[in-house]
């Protein structure tokens, strides 16, 4: 785990200095639609996200999930990109995030929650102008101990304004 944290690290240090292009320009706004599978928890998640491109080389992406399960909850995450342009219209972005999960009526006291850490690896192929198709393998790591950590893999579209 510490190899694959340290690659990670890795690229997002050297790839910008060396990427002269990104998914989205500075101050371009992505709304989107994403639908994904927590692989631990075995759930089905539907959810909403908006991505902002804060630098030409660095997007912030706040989203929220609904995971479809006996005992329903809700995920809340903030997740940082660095696009890095594979192709004119197909670009890779490694994930470093937050997340706030668990959240359900029945955890109505902080012991019920469960903070987390997002890693994962991401694409975006841009099927024209305004439209684009994304998809995501995620780590979720949730803390306290008593909270599974989740693998998600998620597939989105997504509208560029």
């Amino acid at each position: 785990m510490k190899r694959l944290l340290l690659i990670l690290v890795a690229i997002m240090v050297i790839m910008p200095a060396t990427s002269h292009a990104s998914a989205q320009d500075q101050g371009d706004f992505r709304f989107g639609f994403r639908t994904g599978y927590y692989f631990r928890t075995k759930a089905y998640a539907i959810g909403v996200y908006g991505n902002y491109g804060i630098t030409n080389w660095l997007n912030v992406e706040p989203g929220i999930s609904y995971i479809c399960k006996q005992k329903s909850t809700v995920d809340v995450y903030c997740d940082f990109h660095i696009p890095l342009e594979m192709a004119t219209y197909w670009h890779l972005y490694p994930i470093v995030g937050i997340s706030i999960n668990d959240i359900s009526e029945k955890s109505g006291t902080i012991d019920g929650w469960a903070g987390g850490l997002n890693l994962g690896l991401g694409t975006t192929y841009d099927i024209n102008g305004h439209w684009n198709f994304t998809a995501q393998g995620k780590w979720m790591g949730r803390f306290p101990r008593e909270h599974t950590s989740a693998v998600i893999i998620s597939v989105g579209i997504g509208y560029n304004f």
